[in-house]
């Protein structure tokens, strides 16, 4: 019989106080090419942030850059914990998963990549590991599918594994991009339910998307990026005007007044 998942206490709604990110007037220009141009923004403590934008807008690449993997051209990025004073922990789902097709990992050994340097494979250690890897499954409901091969479960069950990798070591902040790309509708709802739920207990959320409406629905607040930054503030404060602003071309995909778009 499984032993259910602690779960951390509730956060404040709202919570105030010093950011977890601040990126100053970041700009980044890759093969003589401007992809970010004076981007500033903030997380806070359990804040629930969307990041929009065209395709090519420089989304990823400003993920990239906060990550520490691109070097800015110009301005900065400061991380802050407001408890140590130092770096908060940060847990990143990448877009597309990197597990190998012609090795089949079990999705619980797929969660253990979390720990961050080597993990024993037995001892009290190893079996600390395995049952931690089986509550972070349970937290993301895929509590049955540890012993199953990764490759094996279906788009949205591959995210939730992956977001319990990412949990493994208990982060502050989340960096997700494209959670829900190739998801049905009712896999996006539940793994923005438990993104929700994770800044409730006061994680902080920043997640990259490209649909609209499932971010105004979840998000607390939303930067709309299109090399530069075209509007940042309340979800619920979106217009058409400002996405049309920032995504032109692409205007009969995204219309912040029309219904969520089913996945084919």
């Amino acid at each position: 019989m499984n032993t259910p998942a602690p779960q951390p206490a509730a956060f404040p709604a709202g919570l105030a106080g010093p950011p977890l990110l601040s990126v100053n007037r970041v700009g980044l220009t890759l093969s003589q090419r401007c992809i970010l141009r004076d981007i500033s923004l903030e997380l806070k403590t359990a804040e629930f942030l969307g990041l929009i934008g065209p395709n090519g807008g420089g989304k990823t690449s400003l993920l990239r850059v906060i990550l520490g993997i691109l070097a800015p051209t110009s301005g900065t990025v400061v991380w802050h914990d407001p408890v140590t004073g130092g770096k908060p922990g940060i847990g990143y789902v990448p877009q597309r998963s990197a597990a190998d097709r012609n090795y089949p990992l079990r999705t619980l050994e797929i969660v253990m990549q979390g720990i961050q340097g080597a993990w024993p494979l037995s001892g009290a250690r190893g079996r600390q590991l395995h049952e931690q890897a089986r509550m972070m499954l349970q937290r993301v409901g895929l509590e049955t599918e540890g012993d199953t091969p990764f490759v094996v479960l279906s788009g949205g069950q591959q995210r939730r594994a992956l977001l319990a990798r990412a949990l493994m070591d208990d982060p502050k902040v989340l960096l997700i991009d494209e959670p829900t790309a190739g998801v049905d509708a009712q896999g996006q709802d539940q793994i923005c339910s438990i993104l929700r739920d994770l800044t409730r207990q006061g994680v902080a959320i920043l997640l990259v998307s490209h649909d609209i409406p499932l971010v105004k629905e979840y998000a607390d607040r939303i930067a709309c990026l299109s090399v530069t930054m075209h509007w940042h503030g309340a979800a619920n404060e979106l217009t058409d005007e400002i996405i049309h602003e920032a995504y032109r071309c692409e205007l009969e995909n995204y219309d912040a007044s029309t219904h969520r778009k089913h996945v084919q």
